[in-house]
């Protein structure tokens, strides 16, 4: 077997967010916190906070979950001008990117590392692994953004290449997502091992990309897709010296 690189999913894989479960709830308190921020950037603005929650987030939420589910990226700033613009509010590059950062903060401050992420990340950089970041962002934020979370821990100069929703056209498990991480780091598919906690987006686009995978099934779930299976399952990253690719 010749394994030459590792693609990982981000959240709940290699850091813990505790948003895992409440995203929708975080989106609702999120964009009415976000109010106050718009009547302060542009005045006046002619909706009322109940309206404003109710059509930021009908936009932002749910009419993005069937493009979503289709395997492809509405990137976070697009959402959000449109979904402003059914406010009534023209927003410019700069208050988009404001808002943006302004959305994100709880996130960012919700992350930990799991105990093991370090160890194991030292580890394959020291046997000479290409690491890889694929990511799902949450609405499909901006890159920059979900690095952020991985350089706050200290982690984001393990990886070689960054693969995430908000800067790609492509939401995994669309198999684009896993080929573009091979590209970048010049490794065939056949030497890519996909490492993920979601077994619909990261399994399922390993399967898709004809790509070898570990499910990191912490909680011991079965199988959520009948007939597909991982390569190999683990119940944290430190069982990964177990597998008989080390071997």
């Amino acid at each position: 077997m010749n394994l030459r690189a590792i693609l990982f999913d981000l959240g709940n894989t290699l850091l813990e967010y505790s948003l895992q479960g409440h995203w929708r709830e975080f989106l609702l308190q999120r964009v009415a916190e976000m109010y106050p921020r718009v009547c302060e950037l542009t005045k006046p603005v002619a909706v009322s906070l109940a309206d404003f929650t109710a059509r930021i987030n009908e936009i932002i939420g749910n009419r993005a979950r069937g493009i979503e589910g289709d395997g492809f990226s509405w990137h976070f700033a697009d959402r959000l001008r449109e979904g402003l613009g059914a406010v009534g509010i023209n927003a410019d590059e700069a208050m988009l990117e404001q808002l943006t950062d302004f959305f994100y903060e709880p996130i960012h401050a919700c992350t930990k590392p799991y105990s093991d992420t370090a160890e194991v990340l030292e580890t394959l950089k020291s046997r000479g692994m290409r690491l890889a970041i694929i990511t799902n962002a949450p609405w499909d934020t901006p890159a920059r953004l979900l690095r952020s979370d991985l350089e706050q821990w200290g982690f984001a100069d393990y990886f070689e290449a960054f693969i995430c929703s908000g800067n790609v056209p492509w939401r995994k498990p669309n198999p684009k997502f896993m080929f573009a991480a091979a590209d970048a780091l010049g490794v065939l598919k056949e030497e890519c091992l996909v490492v993920g906690d979601t077994f619909d987006k990261d399994i399922v686009g390993a399967a898709n990309a004809e790509m070898m995978s570990v499910w990191i099934n912490r909680d011991g779930a079965g199988a959520p897709v009948e007939g597909l299976q991982p390569t190999w399952i683990v119940t944290s990253l430190s069982q990964f010296w177990e597998l008989e690719c080390w071997t």
